[in-house]
């Protein structure tokens, strides 16, 4: 680029009006702040979507986002901003015929999450083979690698980062019992299949969720692909007594239920008792189709019809959850089974939670798992520790059972009809961690193993508080993968988790599968 061309920014955001309307102001803070970078290094920018009569200036939809680069030069330099939530799919298409350098650029924020929207964004554009360069910062002008980085993009259109802390699992030495372990575990998933049972994808423009059929039906995990309307007409054939016995299930446990009276604002019993049909009616779904795992993105259609469903994800994610008979046989479905539930929908969750459940299982390890967002970190005593954060999925294993479980209302900002959260601090411990992906026309995984590490309440209270305080959460330290590491390589705005080392057995079977496999951090270390 020149110096004085001019750079078009473009201001991505939520379908949701609300979001819109409350991230805005903090929007139009880091346009400014970005404006001023770029001025800084000699370069002119222009705000390539004008309000035109709303209260905020966001694209909300792919239409708008073809309108807005339908008047952009397909040569000119265009950065996408992020500093809050927005839905990928709205500029995606655009993009992938726009000739011109394109950036992702992220605040890296607790409080307005842009780093998980270039996650997201970024994970959505490998998956459309689209070329692209992503950069984050907390400081702008006063962040010199940000600054730096920012240059570099300015003189030659693109941004390149080293992926040194993660390696091809092929050039890694596993254990012989691991290798065996694969080979086994790979030939019983190609000859039994896992049938993973997706409901309407393309949950918020997560494109990078979505992964071809072909592709994973070739590693032995055939795609059912079901709808979310036909999940409501099944909660509507739940009794109302199975559902009470469900919730009276929980509340015997010892789980903490935040109830209040207003359904507008607060937790009440009619948004968890629908919560418990959506429950047994997933269950009859799982029975049904033979799902080794299901995924119900929930946003946007479900939220307009009924209540969240993250405390039901969080109880399928359990092995410890309430029983539910068959209509058809009246044996207990999966009776003391976790089932894989991928939040959102999102398949490449979705993939490694199966292959982590099974090689748990087989390893007689609780095989619990849950997707988290990587929602933001900060150093701790010298370790940079990540904000893992979900609306509520996680299993109540991950916390120490039921009795250390509270379930909020969700916020009505995103959530209008309510419903309950699964929400809870994960415990201290070693974790597996991996991310499925489809990145130019192939499928691969990076993994890793972790620490999740007991903060001080008054650290954890903190984090909670600068992001949302109602949702569980994981304090997550990745030795040899710090914050820029992942920020620079990682593939979705989500990862995957369960406790437990299975790293050499999860690499082995991916192998054996023929998935292209990567180790990130000093895990890779105890394999030379």
């Amino acid at each position: 680029m020149k110096k004085g061309e001019t750079i078009y920014l473009v201001s991505n955001g939520d379908f949701r009006e609300s979001a819109c309307t409350t991230c805005w102001p903090m929007q139009e803070d880091t346009l400014k702040e970005v404006a001023k970078a770029f001025r800084k290094l000699g370069y002119k920018t222009k705000i390539a979507t004008p309000f035109d009569g709303k209260v905020h200036g966001f694209i909300q939809t792919q239409r708008e986002g073809v309108e807005v680069f339908a008047k952009i030069d397909p040569k000119a330099p265009v950065v996408i901003v992020l500093s809050c939530w927005a839905f990928a799919h709205h500029v995606s298409g655009p993009l992938q015929t726009h000739a011109g350098p394109k950036l992702l650029l992220g605040n890296f924020d607790g409080t307005w999450p842009g780093l998980v929207a270039l996650l997201n964004h970024a994970g959505s554009l490998e998956r459309l083979n689209v070329a692209h360069s992503r950069i984050w910062t907390d400081g702008f002008t006063k962040d010199e690698t940000f600054m730096k980085r920012l240059g570099e993009w300015c003189s030659t259109g693109s941004i390149r980062y080293s992926a040194s802390a993660l390696t091809d699992s092929d050039k890694l030495k596993l254990p012989a019992a691991a290798k065996r372990f694969g080979k086994d575990m790979a030939q019983d998933i190609l000859r039994g299949r896992r049938i993973m049972g997706q409901f309407d994808p393309g949950c918020m423009g997560m494109i990078n969720a979505i992964i071809d059929p072909a592709k994973l039906g070739a590693v032995g995990m055939p795609v059912e692909y079901l709808s979310q309307s036909d999940l409501i007409a099944e909660m509507d054939r739940v009794s109302d007594e199975e559902a009470q016995k469900h919730l009276d299930w929980l509340v015997r446990k010892g789980t903490w239920f935040d109830w209040g009276t207003n359904p507008v604002k607060n937790l009440v019993h009619g948004q968890v008792l629908s919560q418990m049909k959506m429950y047994s009616a997933a269950l009859r779904f799982v029975e049904r189709y033979g799902l080794s795992s299901v995924g119900i993105p929930y946003q946007l259609g479900l939220a307009r019809c009924c209540p969240a469903s993250d405390l039901v994800e969080g109880m399928l994610n359990n092995t410890d959850r309430p029983p539910v008979k068959s209509p058809a046989t009246r044996q207990i479905i999966r009776k003391g089974e976790a089932i894989p539930h991928f939040n959102e929908g999102d398949m490449g969750s979705g993939v490694v939670q199966v292959l982590m459940h099974d090689i748990f299982a087989k390893k007689g390890i609780p095989t619990e798992t849950t997707l988290h967002d990587v929602r933001w970190g900060r150093e701790w005593e010298g370790k940079f520790v990540w904000v893992f954060l979900i609306s509520g999925a996680a299993p109540p294993a991950h916390f120490g059972g039921w009795k250390k479980t509270r379930v909020y209302r969700q916020s009505p900002m995103y959530f209008p009809m309510g419903g309950g959260t699964c929400s809870g601090v994960s415990k201290p411990g070693t974790i597996t961690w991996a991310r499925c992906y489809e990145r130019f026309g192939k499928l691969g995984i990076d993994c890793g193993t972790a620490e999740v590490v007991e903060l001080p309440e008054e650290e954890l209270q903190d984090r909670l508080d600068r992001t949302t305080n109602t949702w569980p959460i994981a304090s997550v330290h990745i030795p040899g993968y710090g914050r820029d590491e992942l920020m620079a390589n990682h593939m979705s705005n989500h990862i995957t988790m369960g406790y437990g080392d299975i790293l050499a057995e999860l690499v082995a079977t991916c192998r054996h599968l023929g998935i292209q496999t990567r180790v990130a951090g000093d895990a890779r270390k105890t394999f030379k």
